[in-house]
């Protein structure tokens, strides 16, 4: 059984739970809280919504180039090969503490890992939540996927369990546990 449970986490970790990305700012200026949608109504340089218009320097973090997080967010906001940025890190730890450490930076992470030395940012004025995710609200999102040759029920009574215990309630507890969203059956 202690096998079956750390099996159900490793695979709930890696490909079952859905992923929220999260654009985050740097928390010492709090104008860049609030939602990324709609800081051109509320900044200083309010009525401008040309970025170039706007005053200050933005630095823009990023995963490096093969990064699936990175892959992910291009995809899900058609920007695929059309970003210019400042750094491209290695590890959403190395993002997460660029971001903390630099004023007027930008990044963003997997909702799992993100904490409060950075803000989190609102998109079309719907918070990084696990529900916004879940209801389409919070657009930023990707699910991972488990594959089978085949329906569940016709694999072996090993697999049938594995997914027995990841969409019971001790597997949607475990899934939550570590930071993830709990998969729909």
């Amino acid at each position: 059984m202690k096998l079956k449970k750390m099996m159900a986490l490793v695979l709930c970790a890696t490909t079952v739970a859905g992923l929220g990305l999260t654009g985050c700012g740097n928390s010492s200026d709090n104008s860049a809280a609030g939602d990324a949608t709609s800081a051109a109504k509320e900044s200083s340089d309010a009525g401008k919504t040309d970025a170039s218009d706007f005053s200050g320097n933005i630095t823009v973090l990023s995963r490096e180039d093969g990064s699936g997080t990175r892959g992910a967010f291009e995809e899900l906001l058609k920007l695929e090969d059309a970003c210019k940025y400042s750094n491209e890190l290695d590890s959403t730890g190395a993002v997460m503490a660029k971001v903390a450490s630099t004023p007027g930076s930008i990044g963003y992470v997997s909702l799992d890992v993100l904490d409060d030395t950075v803000k989190a940012l609102k998109l079309d004025g719907a918070e990084p939540t696990e529900e916004n995710i879940k209801a389409g609200k919070y657009f930023l999102s990707r699910p991972f996927v488990m594959a089978t040759k085949g329906e569940i029920s016709e694999q072996s009574d090993l697999v049938k369990a594995l997914f027995d215990f990841i969409y019971s309630d001790e597997g949607s507890e475990l899934v939550k546990s570590v930071g993830l969203i709990t998969a729909d059956k």
